[in-house]
């Protein structure tokens, strides 16, 4: 932010989004933070185990989904805590794959 570089422990990051071209990461707490790498990069960086990419635009942990439900042609939303404005819903192409890292 500015000119401050913020440290957060992984463990606090309950998902990463991209909104109007700039990528952000949303804390457990709510908070906000812009991301200066782009969610190809954030993606290389997470341990796959905790973080799953569900789209174009969202990276998620575990522990940020709070209900899910299925949608049209396999796909599935995502109701994430902290709560995100807008729907959240796992692409076709990702949602075999995202059970299956549910399951694990």
């Amino acid at each position: 932010m500015g000119d401050t570089i913020k440290s957060l422990c992984i463990e606090d990051i309950a998902y990463f989004y991209t909104e109007n071209k700039t990528n952000f990461v949303c804390t457990t707490e709510g908070k906000r933070l812009p991301v200066d790498f782009t969610l190809d990069q954030v993606e290389e960086m997470l341990n796959p185990k905790n973080f799953f990419r569900i789209n174009r635009q969202f990276i998620i942990g575990h522990h940020a989904i709070d209900e899910m439900k299925a949608h049209s042609r396999s796909r599935i939303i995502v109701k994430l805590l902290p709560a995100y404005k807008a729907t959240t819903v796992v692409s076709v192409d990702r949602a075999i794959e995202f059970r299956n890292w549910l399951s694990e």
